[in-house]
């Protein structure tokens, strides 16, 4: 008979367990840092913040590993809430060492935290003033935030480790965008392994798309610096740009192409595996991506004839600004074409709408995801239409399979504590801005908690997509701080360990 471990004995949660893997993951993390090291020798810059950043990550991960007994294999279940929702804590804290380092206008801890936040939750909402202050190194390592963030810390964490206990698909699920994720392969190290290949093959297609353009006509293009870059926040659905006016200064073949990879990292990233081992179909048959092109379609017709009838604008600049800017802000890359705050009150409506949305379920995008939105009206016309008919038995059915009872009371959950979550932190960020005199909006403040919890990125006002939330007060950069994380890691994570009953046996 085999001893049972300490995390069976006790009957609570394993923190020994978590810390191990936690600080196992942030050693490996830290190895990351090497690349913005690289480009900081090629432009000539100092290395200082990233070679302190890597050794301390790295040696912080080893030494709290040991202290913590060495047993990231003994993550269970329960200990995958923790392990996903300090991770990302301890993350943001690792990248936020090179801000302080560098110094300039997001030198201090909360700053540096909030971009690091911003960056590894593919957030994009930035505190940054000045972006031509800071060195082309730092700006790569902003960016590379977003790229390792979107498609998941633990995901790369499984992809790359050999091990990480009997908690593995619990860790995937907490952290994966979506009610669930979808498996592709019997083994779930495998399954995070095509997930990762996938982001890569399509991330160096994107790069090479906007490389290619810019070597044929500048103008139109970028470097090979910018194509990297931009590359890594569109794939990630992240929209940091080392531009300080993002997208606007380059051409329209490069927004094309921006829009079309922006659209499929907004997409089931399960769906271009399939599509690339020869399931064609495995697109257009997908509900869920038929609804997310048609409220992306949608929507952008409605704000193009906006702008039509409120601006001096041609029928193509109307609606290719339009796309551009609906397919920034659903799929939460938070790009800007042009500065949409200065558009007009209905078009601002559209584009704060969407905001909500999200992509779909499986991508990098965050918000409230096109799947339980499309629950939630299938629920709800149900339930219409069994008031009308009460004997009638009508399932909810997602491309023509019957779903769970269980799966519409979890999408109907979600979306109201999603929506309670966004009400307390617009009512908190307002709050914190009276008190210390800063002017702010109702509607600014309300934009500012969907743009960080939906992980979207740019605001209105002082904080639209050419500006900062550089004014607003240290306690609302707090609030919007938590709302990332809480966006991110989808709120259930959060919740649970508020919960007595997770600490208690």
């Amino acid at each position: 008979m085999t001893a049972p471990t300490r995390r069976q004995t006790r009957g609570v949660v394993d923190l020994g367990a978590v810390g191990s893997l936690i600080f196992r993951i942030i050693r490996w993390l830290s190895l990351t840092l090497v690349a913005p090291i690289v480009v900081a020798l090629i432009y000539g810059e100092s290395i200082l913040p990233f070679l302190v950043a890597l050794v301390g990550g790295f040696a912080v991960g080893y030494l709290g590993e040991r202290l913590c007994g060495g047993r990231a294999n003994d993550v269970g279940v329960r200990e995958a809430f923790a392990v996903v929702a300090l991770t990302w804590l301890a993350a943001a804290l690792l990248g936020s060492i090179p801000y302080m380092i560098e110094g300039g206008d997001i030198s201090s801890p909360i700053d540096a935290y909030f971009e690091t936040m911003s960056g590894f939750t593919t957030t994009g909402a930035s505190v940054m003033a000045d972006i031509a202050s800071h060195g082309e190194a730092l700006l790569f390592w902003r960016s590379l935030t977003q790229w390792l963030g979107g498609m998941g810390i633990i995901a790369l964490a499984l992809a790359v480790l050999e091990r990480t206990g009997p908690g593995g698909k619990a860790l995937l699920e907490r952290e994966a965008p979506g009610p669930e994720v979808e498996k592709l392969t019997p083994r779930l190290r495998d399954t995070a392994m095509r997930l990762w290949l996938v982001y890569i093959v399509i991330s160096i297609v994107c790069a090479l798309s906007l490389w290619v353009v810019g070597l044929i006509d500048l103008g139109q293009g970028m470097s090979a610096y910018n194509a990297i870059v931009h590359t890594f926040t569109a794939m990630s659905t992240g929209g940091f740009s080392p531009e300080p006016r993002s997208i606007e200064p380059f051409g329209w073949i490069s927004q094309i192409i921006l829009v079309v990879f922006m659209v499929i990292a907004g997409a089931n990233f399960a769906l271009w595996y399939r599509t690339a081992r020869g399931e064609w179909r495995a697109a257009p048959r997908d509900g869920e991506f038929r609804v997310y092109l048609g409220i992306l379609a949608g929507a952008s017709v409605l704000v193009g004839i906006g702008l039509l009838a409120t601006t001096d604008m041609g029928l193509l600049s109307a609606f290719g600004q339009s796309t551009f800017q609906i397919v920034s802000l659903m799929t939460t890359t938070g790009y800007a074409s042009q500065d949409f705050a200065v558009w007009t009150a209905f078009a601002l409506l559209i584009l704060f709408a969407v905001m909500f949305v999200g992509g779909c379920a499986g991508s990098t995008g965050g918000a409230i995801k096109v799947i339980r939105i499309r629950l939630a009206f299938g629920g709800l016309r149900r339930d219409v239409e069994t008031a009308v008919h009460p004997e009638a038995v009508l399932p909810v059915r997602v491309t023509g399979t019957p779903v769970r009872e269980s799966a519409l009371q979890g999408a109907n959950v979600f979306i109201g504590l999603y929506l309670a979550t966004f009400a307390v932190g617009a009512t908190l960020i307002l709050l914190f801005a009276t008190l210390r005199g800063v002017e702010l909006g109702a509607f600014d403040a309300m934009v500012a908690a969907a743009t960080t919890i939906g992980n979207v990125g740019p605001g209105v006002g002082a904080a639209g997509p050419m500006g900062s939330f550089a004014g607003y007060p240290w306690e609302s950069k707090i609030v919007m701080i938590l709302l990332m994380w809480i966006g991110r890691l989808e709120i259930i994570p959060i919740f649970v360990l508020a919960t007595r009953a997770y600490w208690r046996r």
